[in-house]
């Protein structure tokens, strides 16, 4: 009898540990994985391998890693426990340094269901804090997430990332970016008249020397709409191959922060 209840209990214990397993690390590895099958196409090819050269570059050039995994289902598990499991059964970052952050989203469900959260790795739990990486999923990704340009999300929040990492995002200042952002959607001939001003007064003053771009302020970055047109980042980490070497062997304790959208 006692030996049929074990049984029992055994088998019904299987469920849920299956359940609480993530996804082998992908062989070759890579940066940008997509593992959802409801949402094959969350990134085009194109989107998936930009941002993918992006965050290989970045690893070169710093050795901070960020990693992007994509679900359907988080099984038994919070997205907490689900993105710190990722980060460190996996090695995202270096042995040495642990600096590896993995962004984990689940696109299934209603609206309240689907899942963000920012995994930060014990190294970097200094220069990505807690406040950054709330801020960063609130203002830089899920505004994008809920229009459905889930690459433009991508894309910034990975920047804004890179920029924390390197001691660069100013959570106030990249709120006045936000705000010139509110500016030019809802009120494009005023800032179209306040630029021309600008470069009025610019011309005035150098003799008529003065050039485009986007606005820059405080080390932080902003975007000019439109979506997936980014300005400046204070660096570049795109175009052209790369000879990233796979996981580092990276850990982290559950640092960051998620939310819904």
């Amino acid at each position: 009898m006692n030996r049929i209840l074990h049984i029992f209990i055994t088998l019904c214990f299987i469920p849920c540990v299956l359940l609480a397993q993530i996804p082998d690390r992908p062989k070759p590895p890579r940066l940008v994985n997509n593992l959802s099958k409801q949402f094959p196409q969350f990134l085009s090819a194109q989107e998936q391998e930009t941002l993918e050269r992006e965050l290989q570059n970045f690893s070169n050039e710093t050795s901070n890693q960020i990693c992007v995994v994509i679900v359907d289902d988080l099984g038994n598990m919070d997205d907490a426990t689900y993105a710190t499991k990722i980060l460190n059964e996996w090695g995202v970052g270096q042995a040495d340094k642990n600096n590896g952050v993995v962004i984990l989203i689940k696109p299934t469900g209603n609206e309240g269901e689907r899942r963000l959260f920012i995994s930060v790795g014990y190294g970097l739990e200094g220069a990505i804090t807690d406040i950054q990486t709330m801020h960063i999923r609130e203002k830089e990704i899920i505004p994008f997430f809920k229009e459905g340009n889930y690459s433009a999300g991508l894309r910034a929040g990975c920047h804004a990332l890179m920029m924390a990492a390197k001691g660069e995002y100013n959570v106030k200042d990249n709120r006045m970016g936000n705000s010139l952002l509110a500016l030019i959607q809802n009120h494009p001939l005023l800032f179209i008249a306040f630029v021309l001003i600008v470069l009025y007064i610019l011309a005035k003053i150098s003799g008529g020397s003065s050039g485009g771009g986007g606005y820059r302020g405080g080390g932080g970055y902003t975007y000019w709409g439109g979506g997936s047109s980014f300005g400046s980042y204070g660096g570049s980490y795109s175009g052209g191959g790369s000879s990233w070497g796979g996981f580092g062997g990276g850990r982290g304790g559950g640092g960051g922060s998620g939310g819904s959208w």
